[in-house]
């Protein structure tokens, strides 16, 4: 007879889109690693870590972690580990505008008024902004409310914290005037902030040097291994679906390319498009938006598996004896990147401008049950274990 703790979990699996193999195996998983409330794999980043650290040690003593079931189980548990950590995230965000930081970029919406910009000048019993400025749509001039027209008004503040997310809030101007030598608006702290937007993967800093290659076939050879040289190029950080990627001269947007470098002594190539471009004119470098559409499983997993640091500790045993024996030859402990210019592609050239790309689909497989047989189905899947 099963348990109601088992039902409860056979549920949530279900929810989370697992089939009920892998949920048997999530369950008998969470027995192994010794965890005493299986449900913490829905709930905790550990939990989920120490499972994903055993499927990859079984895996590799089998000596089938490249077969297609074991990529695929360890895909659908680095998904759920991301829900679960930007689920975290989540409650973890800023509780009111107390936590802002001065210097904060802000977008003001002053109804009936337009839309303003401002920035944090003070954050202490009050919030203190400087005075908004707006674009004028005609002029194209910046102006100017006065302070006065924007006491006792309640307006919509939005702005982005970086690693994290969007929020927004309401307030009441109850003040103006000089604050220092900035004019400034006075508005009282909010302590109900809602976000406006989720980040849909999770992106970690890295300086790690590979090949970028321009697309320039209308046909895309995905699996492709490049063995000429590609242009140099620094990935500055990376997840599952992107990167930011430094190159020497002036980068090009709406580019099709692909990226080849090694992670963990894993090969990985990543296809994908510029999306936008950063460039520095002092170092006569770019830094490269890069959005991925098309990765092997295996290589996201590898991604996955680096953004996540759960690989086996001998491994990282490995990487950390390397990174400090380096450390001690440059008789540096953390490593520089070099300000030095990078070879980049020419972009006035014709001849690299691909005529079509088209990167192919990876649909996310998902596992839908009708409410009405909901019930049944968790029954079911539960008994045969």
């Amino acid at each position: 007879m099963a348990t109601k703790d088992k039902v409860k979990f056979f549920a949530q699996g279900f929810d989370y889109g697992f089939h009920r193999k892998d949920i048997s195996v999530l369950w008998k998983l969470a027995k192994e690693c010794g965890i005493e409330e299986p449900m913490d794999l829905y709930v905790s980043e550990n939990a989920v870590n120490k499972c994903i650290a055993m499927v990859i040690e079984k895996s590799k003593m089998a000596g089938n972690e490249n077969s297609y079931p074991v990529q695929m189980f360890l895909d659908k548990l680095y998904r759920f580990k991301t829900r679960v950590v930007l689920d975290l995230d989540n409650k973890r965000g800023l509780e009111s505008t107390k936590s802002l930081d001065n210097g904060q970029k802000l977008s003001i919406i002053f109804k009936g008024h337009g839309v303003f910009y401002s920035h944090v000048i003070n954050n202490g019993r009050e919030l203190i902004i400087s005075l908004p400025v707006q674009v004028n749509k005609v002029t194209r001039k910046i102006e100017q409310l006065p302070g006065e027209d924007w006491e006792g008004q309640t307006i919509s503040v939005y702005f982005w914290r970086k690693n994290d997310a969007g929020y927004a809030f309401d307030t009441q101007v109850f003040g103006s005037g000089a604050f220092r030598s900035d004019q400034a608006l006075y508005l009282k702290h909010s302590y109900k902030l809602d976000r406006t937007q989720k980040r849909q993967s999770i992106r970690v800093p890295c300086e790690i040097y590979g090949q970028m290659y321009i697309i320039k076939d209308e046909v895309v050879e995905y699996d492709k291994i490049e063995t000429n040289p590609g242009y140099k190029c620094l990935l500055e950080d990376i997840s599952e679906d992107g990167a930011m990627i430094r190159i020497g001269g002036v980068g090009k947007n709406n580019v099709p390319i692909k990226i080849q470098f090694e992670l963990n002594g894993a090969l990985i190539v990543m296809f994908g498009v510029i999306r936008a471009v950063e460039f520095n004119e002092s170092l006569n470098q770019s830094r490269l938006h890069f959005e991925c559409t098309h990765i092997e499983q295996g290589m996201k997993n590898s991604i996955l598996s680096y953004v996540y640091n759960v690989i086996p500790q001998d491994q990282k045993d490995i990487n950390e004896a390397i990174a400090q024996a380096e450390a001690f030859e440059n008789e540096e402990s953390v490593p520089e990147i070099v300000n030095q210019p990078i070879e980049a592609p020419d972009y006035n050239s014709d001849s690299i401008v691909p005529k079509k790309y088209e990167p192919a689909e990876t649909p996310i497989p998902q596992q839908t049950i009708s409410s009405a047989n909901r019930a049944a189905a968790i029954n079911d899947a539960v008994n045969k274990q």
